[in-house]
């Protein structure tokens, strides 16, 4: 995987040229998928491999909604789960083909709906979260197991580290979720709009980005640990996969900062936009930029 980015990564990958706006790794990071602005989904494995996708668009109605707003793969890295537009698509990486796909109903029988938040539960079954309310479990074949709505349906979320639990964010807060058991277990409300979150591995605190900064919030007693002010950007989030640092988007790149709030580092990419960025699993970051390119960043 290391190889496969450091390789290449100066160079950006064609046929990419909308900017790449989500980044998703496997498990064991043989896959790696990267989406941009154009409705392109791509997955690239360590051999070389590549299957490209070119999402359909849903009409000229709908171009405003025309876009990648979330992408998961399954636990076995065989399919990668993508809201769309419209449909949520299954990609079967093996057959290199779109397996299934799925619309939510209109709201009020004419607000076209999109799904806008994925996760894969412990049972390997899909968890969907639309923007009419409601959520949805489907089995990896597409088989659909249950339907509910909530008024705090998540348009994010986050998968827990115990693999039963999601954190999820409507904007105005945080909320724990079982969507095995259908089951609302948490809701903190916020002052402040909440713009991204991400759970921590091992430990029950999720931190989120909102108007007043970088929160650390404890999900099951809502104690806000530690808030920290950082700079203008883009909604970009993530956590080390050690927990002890957490990334920002910032002014046109990324900043790195420690639990105390403390800049430990950053990055930017000359000439370009940081749209998307990740830790590696491995060591590192991995940035997608307006201009279509990929770099990996070691550190």
């Amino acid at each position: 995987m290391s190889g496969l980015l450091l390789s290449e990564a100066h160079q950006g990958f064609p046929g990419h040229l909308g900017g790449i706006r989500l980044l998703e790794f496997t498990t064991d990071c043989r896959r790696f998928f990267y989406a941009d602005l154009d409705m392109t989904a791509t997955v690239r494995t360590e051999d070389g491999d590549e299957h490209v996708f070119k999402l359909s668009s849903d009409g000229q109605k709908t171009r405003a909604m025309d876009r990648i707003h979330a992408a998961v793969f399954s636990d076995d890295g065989s399919k990668v789960y993508v809201a769309a537009g419209l449909h949520l698509r299954c990609l079967d990486l093996d057959r290199g083909v779109q397996a299934w796909s799925y619309r939510p109903a209109n709201l009020y029988g004419f607000l076209q709906s999109t799904p806008r938040a994925i996760g894969i539960t412990a049972n390997k079954n899909v968890f969907l979260c639309n923007d009419n309310g409601t959520m949805d479990l489907f089995r990896p074949d597409g088989a659909h197991v249950a339907r509910w709505r909530s008024s705090l349906s998540p348009n994010m979320v986050s998968r827990h580290y115990n693999g039963s639990w999601f954190y999820g964010s409507d904007g105005h807060g945080v909320t724990v979720w079982d969507p095995e058991d259908r089951r609302l277990i948490m809701s903190i409300r916020s002052s402040v709009r909440v713009y991204a979150l991400r759970g921590f591995p091992k430990s029950d605190r999720v931190v989120v980005r909102t108007d007043a900064g970088v929160s650390i919030i404890d999900a099951f007693n809502g104690q806000v640990q530690r808030t920290f002010p950082v700079g203008y950007g883009l909604p970009i989030l993530d956590v080390s996969p050690d927990g002890n640092r957490i990334l920002v988007g910032q002014i046109r790149g990324i900043g790195i900062y420690d639990l105390e709030g403390h800049r430990t580092g950053g990055a930017e990419v000359p000439g370009a936009r940081v749209l998307s960025a990740r830790f590696h699993p491995q060591g590192g970051l991995v940035l997608g930029t307006d201009s279509g390119s990929i770099v990996q960043v070691p550190g």
